[in-house]
């Protein structure tokens, strides 16, 4: 049953928003945010807004109570005063509406009676009468292809990732730091105090749907452990789930319990059962996201030996420190490949160091010097992928802002050098291997700019980016984990 109650989640074929405004700037909190979300995102479906005082709004009628739309609604969302709450749910099920989300707060979240009876109260109406309630207290639900969005800047294309978190805020981060990095989503869904539809819920429809290839999920507690346990396992067997659990310190509890009412749980616990589940845990939003680029961008590489290309040698030696950390080799260049990379050098080596990893220095902004040198990096027989960093700060703003004067590193410009660029996008065009990009921290006002071309024009390539060297060793160690895990499930079933 729980993919059938769920379908009408993702794919209602009408929405009612109760709560618009069409007058006054607090409006923009609520209702109508909702509305211009999923006009922006293209719902193809019929949309009633929904106002005591009825009127208009872009164009469409306000209707004074669900009850009064004409038409069936699949789908409430409600961004009325929590006193309206009880009201709104029996209209409801007097309207037979499948599913009815609530924005709306001030339930067991606040730690007051008032507020855990108000919140049994709807669950029970919800569940005598076969309805389904996302909530209270979250955003809800972003779904492109069918346009649902509760943000207005969400592009509308799918992808194979999907998202579950009991932060709206923390899904909105995550959606909008994928975006630039050219993840695409398939499902997401904030889902608050989980009165009714909880994480299980959202875990079991997940890894039975096959639009998602990867679940990401950020949780602050659970309504059923021992169930979720089993759920997590039976899901990680076929996909990969990559958790971020909040509220693992005292304080972060306490705060859990006011945020979404949930009861935290110790951290060797919840340790424990990622562990004998096989799923991949992570500490930080920005370990979500980078997990996200890794399974959508990354081939499987063959073995966990590592080339590093950079432009600074400082950053290189750090980046043995950070790969051998995190669970990659780096091995030495043989002889043979050094004196190779020394061959494409046009100048002095003053500077440039040919042994794992390498520095190129100023050399690499030859784009025939870091071709040639990163095609025999990447080919050489202990080498299983490649990882190259760019130092956008000492080498590469320079000589954008030298070269082109513009800031766009993807246009060339009259009569100036090929950018180097292009010369990372072609090893991975004409390489087998495995590579990814580090593109490392900026501090000057044009880096920015200039990173997020970048990140733009090497998403497009195909290839997976990341903001350091630790970062991305840790994510792709942690994705050869991960599938090391699922061969061994398979040898064994």
């Amino acid at each position: 049953m729980i993919k059938q109650d769920l379908d009408y989640v993702f794919h209602a074929r009408s929405i009612a928003i109760s709560g618009v405004s069409t007058k006054g700037v607090m409006s923009w909190i609520g209702g109508q945010v909702y509305l211009n979300s999923i006009l922006n995102c293209g719902f193809k479906g019929n949309i009633y807004p929904v106002n005591p005082k009825g009127g208009e709004i872009f164009g469409l009628k306000v209707y004074a109570n669900i009850k009064d739309i004409p038409e069936p609604v699949d789908y409430v969302i409600s961004c009325a005063p929590v006193s309206s709450a009880v009201e709104l749910v029996k209209d409801c099920i007097d309207k037979k509406v499948k599913v009815v989300h609530f924005f709306t707060s001030g339930f067991s979240e606040t730690g007051t009676l008032e507020g855990r009876q108000l919140e049994q109260e709807i669950s029970s109406l919800v569940r005598r009468n076969g309805m389904r309630l996302i909530g209270p207290n979250c955003l809800g639900v972003y779904c492109p292809s069918t346009g649902l969005s509760f943000a207005p800047d969400f592009v509308n294309e799918s992808g194979p990732v999907a998202l579950i978190g009991q932060s709206g805020g923390n899904c909105t981060y995550v959606i909008r730091q994928g975006m630039k990095k050219g993840i695409r989503f398939s499902k997401v869904i904030s889902y608050g105090n989980a009165c009714d539809v909880d994480e299980g819920d959202l875990l079991e429809y997940l890894a039975h749907d096959e639009d998602t290839k990867v679940i990401l999920a950020y949780i602050e507690g659970v309504k059923d452990g021992r169930r979720f346990g089993q759920l997590l396992k039976e899901t990680n067997r076929v996909k990969p789930v990559v958790v971020l659990k909040g509220g693992v310190a005292e304080a972060g509890a306490r705060a859990v319990a006011s945020h979404t009412g949930a009861l935290a749980g110790s951290d060797e616990v919840w340790d424990g059962l990622l562990r004998q589940a096989g799923a991949i845990r992570v500490h930080s939003l920005e370990e979500l996201v980078d997990m996200a680029v890794t399974f959508t961008y990354l081939p499987l590489p063959l073995g966990r030996r590592a080339a590093v290309l950079g432009f600074g040698g400082g950053v290189t030696v750090l980046a043995s420190d950070d790969c051998t950390e995190a669970g990659l080799e780096i091995p030495d260049s043989p002889v043979e490949v050094q004196d190779k990379l020394k061959s494409h050098l046009r100048g002095a080596v003053i500077g440039v160091s040919l042994n794992n990893p390498v520095d190129l220095s100023a050399e690499g902004l030859y784009p025939d010097v870091l071709y040639n040198c990163g095609r025999t990096l990447i080919d050489s027989d202990n080498v299983d992928l490649l990882l190259v960093h760019l130092a956008l700060d000492t080498m590469l703003v320079p000589f954008f802002m030298a070269e082109t004067k513009i800031r766009l590193p993807i246009q060339e410009p009259e009569g100036g050098r090929n950018n180097p660029l292009n010369s990372i996008t072609k090893i991975h065009e004409d390489s087998g291997k495995p590579m990814a990009i580090v593109m490392g921290s900026v501090v000057f006002a044009e880096s920015y700019q200039i990173m997020l071309d970048c990140q733009q024009l090497f998403c497009e390539a195909g290839l997976p980016v990341y903001q350091s060297l630790s970062s991305a060793a840790t994510a792709i160690a942690r994705f050869m984990d991960y599938h090391r895990y699922r061969a061994e499930i398979l040898e064994t079933s």
